[in-house]
């Protein structure tokens, strides 16, 4: 009987470091990038984040064209009108800079830039036959890992529903992160990005598709959340050590997922995002301990070891079944630090809408990877007790 391989995939190559940045346009040159096509948002724009970036790609000699235009959950709308802004400046290289939606952005739109057809078309695994452009991506927030996976997300602007598309091709020939380009972000964005590193992390950790180098790179993320992400969020461009932490927790939680998949949480909150425009981290930070509570009974030792890296007094002598509760007490005590809501309800999100919500999560792709077997009816009760704030292993003080 032959034994199940692991297969993983990573960028060509990685930098990471505060002030970073300042290597881009060399690398880029080096890439063979003449002319890159740089996708980001007003936010990012506005805010002068991306300052750093021109000045490096300008001390190296490239005349670049910068392409503001990305959305929250970009639909498939906003990628093909990238793409059209990427053919017209007649670019030779895609740069994605910002949170997960420009990168996202960008690998779709870098999809089109060598393949025909609508981005919808690729949806799946291995769907995209041609290499794309070159590539960089450099997040500027600590959360999505994006720019270190092969996956990206695209709302179909006719159903709003998000669909994902994976690919080799879509690995980024360059991934550059650089802690101090996160310090500017809000404080609740902070919040929310570091919360989704954490869902990364222990998604990827208990998957049924974990292998042992994405299961240690997820349990580090998990401890260097548990202990840097309030510190990153209160201390605004100030704590270097957090800030740097988390951007470290970020790309392992990128890494650790694009190998081993992810689970319910990012299965519901895919559909609550895109219904009903509640921010990804933010959503993914809500049902985390909600499904955290519906997976323990499959996967008890390995929430031991969760609770034990965020930092809880576990008694491996105990029943893990017990002990494993402490994870789910533990993450929302890392919520709650940070000040997540607690509840569904308390965000734009419309209860009476859970049983459509179920049915779409239980075709997400990310499902797939959840240790503990759902149904329509499973995920309908998870959304319910996450409405009603229905969560039984949580001690109160």
């Amino acid at each position: 009987m032959t034994e199940s391989l692991e297969a993983w995939n990573a960028p060509n190559r990685m930098l990471f470091g505060w002030g970073a940045v300042s290597e881009l346009g060399s690398y880029v040159a080096e890439l063979g990038g003449t002319r890159p096509f740089l996708v980001t948002d007003e936010g990012v724009l506005n805010a002068g984040v991306l300052d750093p970036v021109r000045e490096s790609l300008s001390a190296a000699g490239l005349e670049y064209e910068v392409w503001s235009g990305v959305q929250p959950d970009p639909t498939d709308e906003v990628v093909h009108a990238a793409a059209d802004a990427y053919a017209a400046a007649d670019s030779d290289f895609m740069m994605g800079i910002g949170g997960g939606s420009s990168i996202d952005t960008a690998k779709a739109a870098s999809v089109l830039a060598t393949n025909d057809g609508h981005i919808l078309t690729f949806e799946g695994g291995g769907n995209v036959p041609n290499p794309t452009p070159p590539t960089a991506y450099v997040p500027t927030t600590a959360g999505t890992g994006s720019e270190v996976g092969h996956w990206t997300i695209v709302t179909d602007s006719d159903t709003d529903v998000k669909e994902e598309i994976g690919d080799p091709h879509l690995l980024a020939d360059l991934a550059l992160v650089d802690p101090e380009l996160t310090a500017s972000a809000p404080a609740p964005v902070k919040a929310a990005t570091g919360m989704d590193v954490l869902t990364h992390a222990i998604e990827a950790y208990v998957s049924i598709n974990a292998q042992s180098p994405t299961s240690a790179l997820a349990l580090d993320s998990i401890e260097t959340v548990g202990a840097h992400l309030p510190h990153a969020v209160e201390y605004r461009g100030g704590d270097r050590e957090a800030l740097t932490a988390m951007a470290r927790a970020s790309m392992q939680a990128g890494m650790a997922f694009n190998g081993a998949g992810l689970g319910a949480v990012h299965a519901i909150s895919h559909q609550v995002g895109a219904s009903f425009g509640v921010p990804h981290g933010l959503a993914n930070a809500i049902i985390l301990p909600y499904v955290m509570e519906y997976n323990l009974p499959q996967v008890p030792e390995l929430m031991v070891d969760i609770a034990e890296a965020l930092g809880e007094d576990v008694d491996r002598a105990k029943p893990a079944a017990l002990e494993g509760r402490k994870a789910v007490a533990a993450v929302r005590r890392v919520g709650d630090a940070v000040r997540i809501p607690e509840t569904l309800a308390e965000t734009d999100a419309e209860q009476a809408a859970t049983p459509r919500l179920a049915e779409q999560a239980l075709d997400d792709g990310s499902l797939t990877g959840n240790p503990r077997t759902t149904d329509a009816d499973d995920l309908e009760r998870i959304l319910e007790r996450a409405f009603n704030g229905e969560l039984a292993y949580v001690e109160e003080d």
